[in-house]
């Protein structure tokens, strides 16, 4: 049981940083009326790197069951919920949680714990 909500953790995790990069670039960093390249560029750099950390913690979450001896999966599991549990808390906290991406993260998060 524990496997199957780290495979389901993974999934979600690299689903979600797929289409928050894909939508970050394309709905997010494109419309912005930047005073300056250089505001722009750490927008684009902020929306591609969280994308980038999430996709990479999740793909961990997926190889952790088949890969990683007993020993570690729970520390392994335990960094990646943590990751994914700030990133829900930042969103919260910035958007007052009027986006649902919190949620989402903070899901990812849940299943991670419950599966270390």
């Amino acid at each position: 049981m524990q496997n199957l909500m780290l495979y389901c953790a993974g999934i979600l995790g690299i689903l979600i940083s797929i289409v928050h990069g894909y939508l970050g670039e394309f709905k997010v960093v494109r419309a912005v009326e930047a005073p300056s390249g250089q505001v722009k560029r750490v927008l684009q750099a902020i929306m591609f790197l969280s994308a980038v950390y999430w996709f990479a913690a999740s793909v961990l979450l997926l190889i952790t069951p088949a890969f990683m001896p007993s020993a570690i999966r729970p520390f392994l599991a335990i960094g990646v919920a943590v990751i994914f549990l700030t990133g829900s808390l930042g969103n919260l906290w910035a958007t007052r949680g009027s986006h649902f991406g919190w949620v989402l993260l903070a899901g990812i998060a849940g299943l991670a714990f419950a599966g270390a």
